[in-house]
């Protein structure tokens, strides 16, 4: 489901934004099998009046397309040594994000005392790659020259 934003049909790129790029991304990359991962906003809401008291219930919104996740490897995600064992710690970047997201919809609602909101990214072709849950590591970009979508930079939860 795409965004709220309000794009205007008279700037060039605005224009293209529905039909042309995210049609043809929406078309073209799930039948060549190039995106990897499934993107989702995850909204958190525990029964309880903190986060981590009482059942939880989670509303799971996909970003459609689907975005290209960069710096998996290498800078990306890597594993860290701590007091318990092994844990995963890093970040990756999401491009072509749909330009139809509003900022607030990349960032994520006003949070009640008992709620948490985050990105998961899920895979998408059977390789069995683990959910893996991230965090806003930063304001995202609007990427109107190179990639023609948000860049969204996420930290591992």
């Amino acid at each position: 489901m795409p965004g709220t934003a309000i794009l205007d049909p008279d700037v060039l790129v605005d224009s293209l934004i529905t039909d042309v790029i995210d049609g043809l991304r929406e078309d073209l990359h799930p039948q060549f099998g190039v995106r990897a991962f499934r993107a989702f906003t995850v909204l958190r809401t525990w029964s309880g009046r903190i986060p981590g008291d009482g059942a939880v219930t989670e509303v799971e919104t996909e970003i459609r397309p689907q975005p290209l996740v960069k710096e998996w490897g290498g800078s990306g995600l890597h594993r860290t040594l701590e007091p318990c064992g092994l844990d995963e710690a890093g970040s990756v970047t999401l491009a072509e994000v749909s330009l139809t997201y509003t900022e607030a919809e990349i960032m994520g609602p006003a949070l009640a005392r008992n709620q948490q909101w985050f990105w998961r990214l899920a895979e998408a072709h059977g390789q069995a790659t683990r959910t893996r849950d991230f965090l806003i590591d930063k304001p995202p970009y609007p990427d109107r020259i190179k990639d023609m979508g948000w860049a969204v930079y996420l930290r591992r939860a």
